[in-house]
């Protein structure tokens, strides 16, 4: 039953994708803000049927992407949105995009296969990294540094296969998005004048930090739920 739901969900968030993404590629302001409520609904009912500490996971990791979104889209430009806005869509379809990655990487299947998989993937990274630096106008630099952030979190990272999955799952969403000019990467970034591909090859490794500042973040809020909860606990009657 939990590979069945697990792979109704994988399949629901990848039909919303197909459907919404090319929607709000011509959609006006009231459709883009009605799509955004949408993923928001969306994301409300999955969580319904997630246990207590997916849902925090995923709420925290909504929180840290949010933030890193306003930064790297409305401050730094290194990435700018159709409108020229943060859509309302975006913080609530990286909880659902995370959800499908946690709930793919649990799959029995990938499991059994989850050496294969993460070499693959990583000799597919490796590739795309080194052909995205020799393809004109300009090397994609920043492929090269995420690539290198990416293969440190699959040599010593705790979840390798749910780094690759997420991997795998980022590169579509980015040449799928990219290719409807819902967002474009600047050729070259602000600040720090690094060239970069639309999409930066293996951008996909951002959910991999994603993931380890979430779980940090959640760890360390159980630790202080834990703390004082303890002398409640321990005081006398």
């Amino acid at each position: 039953m939990a590979v069945r739901g697990s792979l109704v969900y994988v399949g629901s968030f990848a039909a919303f994708v197909a459907v919404a993404l090319p929607l709000d590629a011509r959609a006006g302001p009231v459709a883009h803000g009605a799509l955004g409520l949408l993923a928001w609904a969306l994301l409300a009912f999955a969580l319904r049927l997630q246990p207590a500490a997916i849902r925090t996971q995923v709420v925290v990791l909504v929180a840290v992407a949010t933030v890193l979104e306003v930064i790297g889209s409305l401050v730094w430009r290194a990435y700018t949105y159709r409108l020229e806005d943060l859509p309302l869509y975006v913080p609530a379809g990286h909880g659902l995009f995370y959800l499908a990655a946690l709930r793919a990487a649990s799959l029995p299947f990938l499991v059994r296969h989850a050496r294969a998989l993460v070499v693959g993937v990583t000799v597919f990274a490796t590739a795309w990294m080194a052909l995205s630096l020799l393809r004109p106008p300009l090397p994609d630099l920043l492929g090269f540094v995420v690539w290198a952030v990416f293969l440190r979190f699959i040599l010593r990272g705790r979840y390798p296969l749910l780094y690759a999955v997420s991997f795998v799952m980022t590169t579509a969403l980015e040449w799928y998005g990219t290719s409807l000019g819902i967002w474009t990467w600047s050729q070259v970034l602000p600040l720090l004048w690094l060239p970069a591909g639309n999409p930066p090859a293996c951008i996909g490794a951002g959910y991999a930090a994603m993931d380890a500042l979430t779980r940090r973040i959640v760890g360390r809020l159980a630790r202080r739920r834990t703390t004082r909860a303890a002398p409640a606990a321990t005081a006398p009657a």
